[in-house]
């Protein structure tokens, strides 16, 4: 393919002749398509000077098949965001989680933190600490009781628990309980999101659920319950990725196109609307460190198939063609 006809495909300026050249390039072979994702992440790399302090915004790049089987090597770039296509995710509207009075203990009076931006550092009864990251709430009484410490979390928080043998620290979510003694985790169960996670940073946790085997991590493992197919999956993490919100980045890591975008309204508090379907067949590997909203919409146009426009104070994305 001719490098002149695809640095103007990039850069938008192609004619609807181009544009279909290119397009059927793309779709004759799987070699195409990955040197198309390369030279076009060699492109964004090389145009990110436009966004202040890009060198900052380093980045891995992983490509994948949409068999999910055939990776390239990992390819550091400046803050490239790259969609790689595979199978379609499915998102399940849930309505926020709520604490009824019903199941509150009788004559027991309780605590609820609201937190609508990121940074609300709790300290609990015993003196354990909690960081609430943005739309987050955790409730529990003034006094634990004598052989358990319970909470209650809507949202995602970063727990540094306080070791006692005798009384086990258990976190409430609407998919399943964490149990530990004294450590420190993230938990992340925000109702609308298509998965609810616990990664462990140190120590030991156990996940539990009604009628299932316990599940043990340990250090630098993530379980994910996947909401639509009522599974849970225990993955190798990089601990320090998962908790990079409590500094204001966002990392994504093969990440469906649903959840980047419920990210990304949390973090911005802004609406997003997805009006291509075939988006949501899509993944995100790739890094906002710290980008105000425009930066990182510039980002996603100039690096994946997506254009936005804004309507009635809403974000409206579309498919290029």
């Amino acid at each position: 393919m001719n490098q002149d006809l695809l640095k103007k495909y990039f850069q938008k300026k192609a004619t609807f002749s181009e544009k279909e050249e290119v397009l059927e390039w793309v779709r004759l072979s799987k070699e195409n398509q990955e040197e198309y994702h390369l030279l076009k992440a060699q492109y964004v790399a090389d145009h990110l000077n436009s966004v202040k302090d890009a060198s900052s915004h380093a980045s891995l790049i992983r490509f994948q098949t949409s068999m999910g089987s055939a990776y390239k090597k990992y390819i550091p770039y400046a803050a490239a965001i790259i969609l790689v296509a595979t199978g379609i995710f499915f998102l399940v509207q849930r309505p926020l989680d709520t604490i009824s009075p019903t199941e509150k203990e009788p004559h027991r009076k309780t605590i609820t933190y609201y937190k609508q931006t990121a940074g609300k550092k709790v300290t609990l009864p015993d003196g354990s600490s909690v960081l609430l990251n943005v739309d987050s709430h955790i409730e529990f009484a003034p006094t634990f009781k004598k052989d358990i410490r319970e909470v209650k979390l809507v949202g995602e928080a970063l727990f540094d628990i306080i070791h006692d043998a005798s009384r086990p620290f258990v976190v409430k979510t609407k998919d399943f309980n964490v149990k530990v003694l004294g450590t420190s985790f993230n938990v992340k169960c925000y109702p609308n999101d298509v998965q609810t996670e616990t990664t462990l940073i140190t120590g030991k946790v156990e996940l539990l659920r009604e009628e299932e085997t316990p599940i043990i991590l340990a250090p630098s493992q993530k379980a994910v319950y996947h909401k639509t197919q009522n599974r849970i999956a225990v993955e190798e993490v990089i601990s320090e990725d998962v908790i990079a919100w409590k500094n204001g980045t966002l990392i994504f890591n093969n990440t469906p196109m649903q959840q980047v975008v419920l990210d990304l309204e949390r973090k911005y508090n802004v609406k997003i609307i997805i009006n291509s379907p075939n988006l949501l067949k899509y993944e995100y590997t790739g890094t906002f460190d710290n980008l105000e909203l425009e930066e990182a919409l510039q980002l996603l146009m100039i690096s994946s198939p997506i254009n936005y426009t804004k309507e009635n104070q809403k974000i409206i994305f579309d498919m290029n063609d």
